[in-house]
């Protein structure tokens, strides 16, 4: 059967042809969470830091064209490239993963959610204040890093909030940016641990990539579902 000459199962081939790009992000993800603590030289692990969210981002704008979609990959981008350069150029690898969050800010203001409980306003609120204060306290005290990790939770500490109160599904959205926040806090650990790797090395890197995996796809599929309708 056709609609106005096309044919039905077009978005699902649509898809089949995105979907490769997801699954290479998956895959590339977890060759990183394998080969992190291998001896493999320092450029090709940045790559593979890098990829998972790159291809993340060409998926996400693929699946679904329009402005919304637009700032969604230039997020997951900036914050690949961020998670990417943060073992050589800390400080610059902070300033584009705030980068990234000011896209996520803008996409989720854009789809404010219109009515919020107590409750919802409440939990905004202590993530607004909250996150960076857990950030700054993640730092070990024995290192001089100033007031740099309360600024970069004040911008993940925005990221997280706008989510929560976004119109996207909560449980996809709003629980994929709290993952996210909990593997920044896990990435800030280990960037600054002294008695070697440890949790936060371990998982922080993964938890970042699955909070995106959930953030991105949730948004993705509401945005197509929306304009279905």
């Amino acid at each position: 059967m056709t609609q106005r000459g096309i044919p039905q199962t077009m978005p699902r081939r649509a898809l089949i042809e995105r979907r490769p790009w997801l699954l290479t992000s998956i895959l590339f993800a977890l060759a990183f969470a394998w080969l992190q603590d291998s001896q493999l030289p320092g450029v090709y692990l940045m790559v593979l830091k890098a990829a998972p969210l790159l291809l993340l981002a060409v998926y996400a704008a693929l699946r679904h064209k329009g402005h919304d979609t637009q700032l969604l990959a230039a997020m997951l981008a900036f914050q690949g490239l961020g998670a990417a350069i943060s073992d050589l150029a800390e400080d610059l690898a902070g300033i584009v993963m705030v980068v990234g969050f000011a896209f996520g800010i803008g996409l989720f203001l854009m789809h404010r959610r219109r009515h919020l409980t107590p409750s919802q306003k409440g939990l905004a609120v202590c993530l607004l204040l909250l996150i960076p204060a857990i950030c700054q306290l993640a730092i070990n005290p024995h290192v001089e890093a100033g007031l740099a990790p309360l600024y970069f939770g004040a911008a993940l500490g925005g990221f997280a909030a706008s989510a929560w109160t976004s119109s996207f599904p909560r449980y996809r959205t709003g629980l994929g940016a709290l993952v996210v926040v909990a593997g920044s806090v896990g990435n800030l650990v280990s960037l600054h641990a002294i008695n070697g790797p440890g949790v936060g090395e371990i998982l922080g890197w993964p938890l970042f990539y699955l909070g995106n995996l959930v953030l991105a796809t949730g948004v993705t599929g509401e945005l197509r579902a929306r304009a279905a309708v």
